[in-house]
């Protein structure tokens, strides 16, 4: 199931850099987290080749699912970024191999170093991928997570001038992948990588909202940013637009999916 496109609401005019937003009818958002988001958020597809792995134990299926699937409430801005994540392998050429919480040891905590960490497929082949998430319901554009030590501007030059955090990047991806199917086209990003000066990475910023779409969102930032993209590193800034005031209530949508896929798997058995 691929997460809708959505409407295209404003392009922001760069020769150096893709920055533009969209926008999700409520119908398209729910679409979207009961299954992909969902998925992303709860690693759904890691976590049932485990238990399946562990059926021959001996203990019901059930028990083994109980204490494999994570049974913590999940926050507004978690679902944000399972959100984004799950867009962009749909529609912006991202592979980002697991779920968000896979590496989180304590729930409601979040992880150092980046939002998203995976592959970028282009035409010219296969890049790393590093990027930063924000979720947001301020009314001002651009919006306060933009700012601040820990916002969104400071994380993106953070991406695109500490090589010491993409070289962490790249070894803590070499150490997920190696072995599997994705080692072919790591390998391939990191020749591209090596050979350029660790400048061959393609750096996204997202920011989902649900305030009506606005152009400021991104604007300045995008303006900012074009400095950065020299050499192999390319740029993409992307607005998520949700309907108004719907951010507070993905929490509650989560639950109810849960419940009802719980219903569902106890009908199985």
């Amino acid at each position: 199931m691929a997460i809708p496109k959505g409407k295209n609401e404003y392009k922001i005019n760069s020769t150096k850099i893709v920055a533009f937003g969209i926008s999700h009818s409520k119908e398209e958002m729910e679409l979207s987290l009961c299954t992909d988001v969902y998925n992303k958020l709860y690693d759904v597809k890691e976590n049932i080749d485990l238990v399946n792995s562990l059926q021959d134990t001996g203990f019901d299926k059930m028990l083994i699912m109980q204490k494999i699937f994570p049974n913590d409430t999940k926050e507004s801005w978690e679902i944000g970024e399972a959100y984004a994540q799950a867009y962009a392998e749909s529609n912006l050429s991202a592979i980002i191999p697991w779920g968000i919480t896979r590496d989180i040891k304590k729930p409601g905590s979040s992880l150092p170093g980046a939002d998203i960490i995976g592959l970028y497929r282009h035409d010219s082949g296969t890049y790393f991928l590093f990027g930063e998430i924000k979720t947001s319901s301020d009314k001002n554009c651009p919006p306060g997570v933009m700012y601040g030590e820990h916002g969104l501007k400071n994380q993106l030059e953070d991406l695109c001038q500490k090589k010491e955090l993409t070289s962490q990047l790249v070894k803590y991806l070499a150490h997920r992948l190696k072995g599997g199917t994705l080692w072919p086209q790591y390998t391939e990003a990191f020749i591209k990588y090596m050979y350029s000066d660790q400048k061959a990475v393609h750096i996204l910023g997202i920011l989902v909202r649900d305030i009506m779409p606005s152009k400021e969102d991104l604007n300045t930032r995008a303006k900012a940013l074009e400095k950065f993209a020299v050499g192999d590193r390319t740029i993409e800034l992307v607005g998520i637009y949700v309907p108004k005031d719907e951010l507070k209530k993905f929490p509650q949508f989560i639950q109810e999916e849960r419940g009802r896929r719980s219903i569902s798997n106890v009908r199985k058995e």
